[in-house]
């Protein structure tokens, strides 16, 4: 199952994102102090969702935290240096307008002279776009380096322009990552793995501070160069990788079509209106839900929901024919601003924010007993959750070594990323670290377990009566508020459903354990939300309820 080089490698990217994350939590409070001094303040106004002055060099710590981990993991090759030279030109044109505001004109210029560098250092343009339209691959010629520029400016834009909420560009920009790293895995390119890892530690480090409500922006420095990394992983990946591998440039496409398609539509809508392409206006994706009746937690949850979609449906559907897969996404995009329009059109909860009103209200008097006990009794069905998972944990037979090195990690991640002193407003990361470590736990006692028919029915009636519970008690309360995953939950809820997809590039991964991994975000789920109503927003309760999914986690280890 397991292979020493494989698992070496895998050691080393593990190595990677933590460093890259250490950096960032080190460094991202320190920009938020001294930005104030340095002039590199966010002041609201008309077209901004926040009220107050908020800092916008978190950027700066991103791209250090970024640059350290490359050149420490990535080797120092072509790729590399490409990916160096671009990013920083391109961080530094980020950094100067953050401070001073540079003319849209300006920005363009440096960030063309970086993709120029890029192709330069890389070696590296688009050259074939493959056969997106149906009569035959569309060979670019000399035109290769002119589209590469156009193409690769786009994306760095359509990255910086959706940074309008906390945590959307970060996130959308954290999906992407966990969608091209397959592509470098299975070309065996060690730079560009290592140079994902690494921006994805930089992101998850930076979003627990960027999550709604965000301490502090990312700023142009930030975004910009999370655009060029993605226009630049997505080129390399697609143009210079093996041919045998069959990643078409509409893969990648699909992977960052929902920045992409955003900026586009917004520009054409603005030229039609005979307004500057680059008119900052609220005509962006989150703009418009958010005028629908979405909350700023709930646009950004949903974003992040469909980029996950999209990222899956990229992979899903790279057997079929590449005009198809292109004029399919163009149909789902139909269907999405399509949709906008007639909400928009019927003006559905204008004024007031996107919600449920359910309510279970039983006549039989003995289902209203069943209801009001487990409401005044739900600590014994807690205990009982938990008694029967731990007692799993410690019949399961001992777990393959290289697991254990897994589960180390994410006790690691839990105790450097979970908010210990963190208030109310900090519960969205609370939960999604709890999510995370449970997910993890269930998943080493299928892994150690399997094979034992018992150990999965046991954990399929934990997982079943969990899910009933939480329905019955949510829907008797009308809490259906507290179901409502934050950002950062979606985003590893979604990483927990889309890596079976993905690890079918591993070559150490095989299909029982894929199984696995799905089963077991299928059985995490239900507990987990079980876990949200009874604990709610309680940040004491909450921090008891992480050590003890850490205590357990250690537990497995022995």
């Amino acid at each position: 199952m397991y292979q020493q080089s494989e698992f070496s490698e895998i050691a080393i990217l593990a190595l990677a994102f933590f460093t890259s994350l250490f950096f960032t939590l080190l460094l991202t409070p320190i920009a938020e102090r001294v930005s104030a001094r340095l002039g590199f303040v966010d002041q609201p106004c008309t077209r901004k969702v926040h009220d107050q002055c908020m800092s916008r060099l978190g950027g700066a710590a991103m791209a250090i935290a970024f640059f350290s981990g490359v050149v420490v993991f990535a080797g120092w090759g072509r790729e590399l240096w490409a990916v160096l030279a671009g990013a920083s030109i391109i961080f530094c044109a980020g950094l100067a307008d953050d401070g001073k505001d540079l003319s849209p004109k300006l920005k363009f210029f440096f960030q063309i002279v970086a993709v120029v560098c890029f192709m330069l250092v890389g070696g590296v343009y688009l050259t074939d776009l493959g056969d997106i339209i149906g009569s035959g691959p569309i060979i670019l010629g000399w035109a290769g380096p002119l589209l590469t520029v156009f193409a690769m400016t786009g994306v760095i834009n359509s990255f910086n322009l959706s940074d309008g909420l906390d945590g959307l560009a970060a996130g959308m920009a954290a999906i992407a990552c966990l969608f091209f790293i397959p592509f470098a895995y299975a070309q065996g390119n060690w730079a560009y793995m290592a140079i994902l890892v690494c921006l994805m530690g930089v992101i998850l480090g930076f979003l627990r501070f960027n999550t709604h409500p965000a301490k502090l922006f990312m700023g142009d420095s930030g975004s910009l160069l999370l655009g060029f990394v993605m226009a630049a992983a997505a080129v390399f990946l697609t143009q210079a990788g093996p041919a045998e591998k069959g990643y078409q440039p509409v893969t990648a496409l699909i992977i960052v079509s929902l920045p992409v398609a955003d900026t586009l539509f917004v520009m054409v809508r603005r030229i039609m209106k005979g307004q500057s392409p680059v008119n900052p206006d609220r005509t962006h994706i989150h703009h418009r839900l958010m005028a629908i009746g979405f909350s700023h937690q709930l646009t950004v949850s949903g974003i992040y929901c469909f980029m996950l979609g999209m990222g899956i449906l990229a992979w899903t559907v790279r057997p079929l024919p590449e005009w198809v897969q292109f004029y399919t996404v163009l149909f789902v995009y139909f269907c999405l601003y399509a949709a906008i329009y007639f909400a928009e059109r019927r003006t559905v909860s204008q004024n007031k924010q996107v919600g449920f009103n359910l309510r279970l209200d039983p006549t039989n008097q003995f289902l209203r007993k069943v209801l009001f006990w487990t409401a005044e009794k739900s600590w014994l069905f807690f205990i009982f959750i938990w008694a029967s998972l731990l007692g799993c944990a410690l019949l399961a037979p001992e777990m393959p070594a290289p697991f254990k090195y897994y589960i180390l990690f994410v006790v690691l991640f839990g105790l450097v990323y979970y908010p210990w002193k963190g208030g109310i407003k900090q519960m969205g990361i609370a939960h999604a670290v709890i999510f995370f470590g449970l997910y993890s736990f269930i998943l080493a006692i299928n892994v150690a377990s399997a094979g034992d028919d018992w150990m999965r029915g046991i954990l399929l009636l934990v997982s079943g009566a969990a899910m009933l519970w939480t329905l019955g008690r949510v829907l008797n309360t009308r809490r259906v508020r507290v179901l409502w995953p934050g950002s950062l939950e979606v985003l590893l809820l979604g990483v927990a459903l889309a890596v079976p997809v993905l690890v079918h590039y591993s070559a150490f991964m095989g299909f029982d354990f894929r199984w696995q991994m799905f089963i077991s975000f299928l059985q995490t789920v239900p507990i987990f939300m079980l876990n949200k109503v009874r604990l709610r927003r309680n940040p004491a309760r909450i921090a008891q309820f992480a050590g003890l999914t850490g205590l357990a986690l250690v537990m497995l280890l022995f």
